[in-house]
């Protein structure tokens, strides 16, 4: 247990402080930072778990863990998955289209929005030119007066996941 609330408590403290940055700074690099706070929160779990009791002094032996290496690990796995499924909700909340269309749609519930009325409030050309700075930004693009073509990187990453649509038969969209 005592991994479990150590995995917690710096989660708790990561999403606090990950909130306070990205109000008070504009994050061009969200995924770094991301990552970033999170890899400074492993030191802070190593303080959090050397806080807490030890789980033989607080529980019965049937319900402690075999070793403390288990412990330390399934508190590590569960910070970490928490920080994959936070990144998960907030790259969704962040970028999506169907999230900002249903927000949009929310704003008139009564009577709707025709589909030129959505395209007033959220244009495409913008959310296409905001991801291809990103892209540009990240390495993945390069753009040379007006045109835009992949670096090697970009095709490496565009063949992995070409790939992985395929396998999934997800289609070619995005």
């Amino acid at each position: 247990m005592r991994g479990v609330l150590a995995g917690f408590l710096v989660f708790g403290v990561f999403f606090l402080v990950q909130a306070a940055v990205f109000h008070v700074v504009t994050i061009a690099r969200r995924a770094m930072v991301l990552v970033g706070l999170w890899i400074g929160g492993l030191p802070l779990y190593a303080g959090f778990y050397a806080w807490l009791p030890d789980d033989r002094t607080v529980w019965p032996a049937a319900l402690t863990a075999p070793s403390d290496i288990v412990t330390v690990l399934s508190g590590g796995m569960l910070y970490f998955f928490l920080f994959m499924g936070y990144a998960q909700f907030f790259y969704m909340a962040e970028s999506s289209v169907g999230v900002r269309t249903m927000i949009e749609l929310a704003s008139e519930p009564d009577k709707g929005l025709t589909l030129e009325e959505l395209t007033k409030r959220y244009r495409y050309e913008w959310m296409l030119e905001r991801r291809l700075r990103r892209m540009i930004h990240a390495g993945y693009l390069v753009e040379e007066g007006g045109w835009y073509r992949t670096t090697s990187r970009g095709r490496f990453v565009a063949a992995m996941l070409a790939r992985c649509k395929h396998i999934l038969r997800l289609g070619p969209g995005g």
